[in-house]
């Protein structure tokens, strides 16, 4: 028993101190209309065993690119089933339709893994558009 509970510490700060084998890029910022806010779409990579995803953040105007996955959107190209960009993941289109509301519009053959309907107090609506 004393193996195995030290076996899983290990494993459980490996976990937790090691970096994420994750990176982030930066797509585009939108920012609100009132500029509090902003709306980041970023391509993210965890390496060679899964796809490119498209993803989207709401964030405060000032923060920068976070490193965690998106709090709003994410979605990969199903193997090829949805047309991707030159980066690998499916396109993604967001406007602001108010300081409190965002619309985005992807592809529907796009496997959607997260489509928050809010994050805070920003609402969010998605089209499903070719």
């Amino acid at each position: 028993m004393t193996v195995a509970a030290m076996v899983l510490v290990a494993i459980l700060r490996a976990y937790w101190f090691l970096p994420s084998m994750c990176a982030n890029e930066l797509v585009s910022e939108i920012p609100s209309p009132v500029g509090m806010l902003k709306i980041v779409v970023f391509l993210r990579d965890c390496g060679a065993t899964t796809a490119a995803s498209i993803q989207a953040s709401v964030v405060a105007a000032d923060a920068p690119l976070p490193s965690t996955a998106g709090n709003l959107f994410v979605a990969d190209s199903d193997h090829g089933k949805a047309p991707v960009t030159a980066s690998g993941a499916p396109e993604l289109q967001v406007a602001w339709s108010s300081p409190r509301e965002v619309v985005l519009h992807h592809d529907p053959r796009a496997r959607v893994f997260k489509s928050a309907d809010r994050v805070d107090d920003v609402r969010a609506s998605y089209v499903q558009s070719r």
